[in-house]
């Protein structure tokens, strides 16, 4: 089983642990992306997973009656620049959660009205940072 090791998610964590199937199974704790990558990949069974990968996958089946979410807003997915919007020409986006890549390609595209590069591959992002 796979979960993120993310402050929302130590609730359902600590059920888990606490729960007699702990005994029965090997817990995975990881970033979104690497959890949903090893459900595409049969490396783990079950997974705590971003809806984003629902396209990806060939079947699934949704477990339980729980998920994260928020039926307000939420300040989770951010963006940072120092540029107005007209003038990004490069996003580096969040390997660690698909989600929120998506979330990003749906809003440049569609309420801001950009097309920047976007960057997904971790080089990008520690060139970025070294810069």
């Amino acid at each position: 089983m796979g979960a993120v090791s993310y402050l929302n998610t130590k609730p359902l964590l600590y059920g888990i642990r606490q729960a007699e199937i702990i005994s029965a199974i090997e817990l995975t704790i990881d970033y979104p992306s690497r959890i949903a990558s090893m459900l595409l990949r049969d490396e783990i069974d079950i997974g705590l997973v971003p809806v984003a990968i629902i396209p990806q996958m060939k079947e699934y089946h949704i477990n339980g009656d729980f998920c994260i979410g928020s039926d307000g807003p939420v300040a989770s997915v951010c963006l940072f620049s120092e540029e107005p919007m007209d003038r990004i020409e490069k996003v580096l986006l969040d390997y660690q959660s698909r989600t929120s890549v998506e979330l990003a390609r749906v809003l440049l595209k569609q309420y801001w009205k950009i097309a920047p590069e976007l960057a997904e591959d971790l080089i990008d992002l520690v060139r970025a940072y070294l810069k």
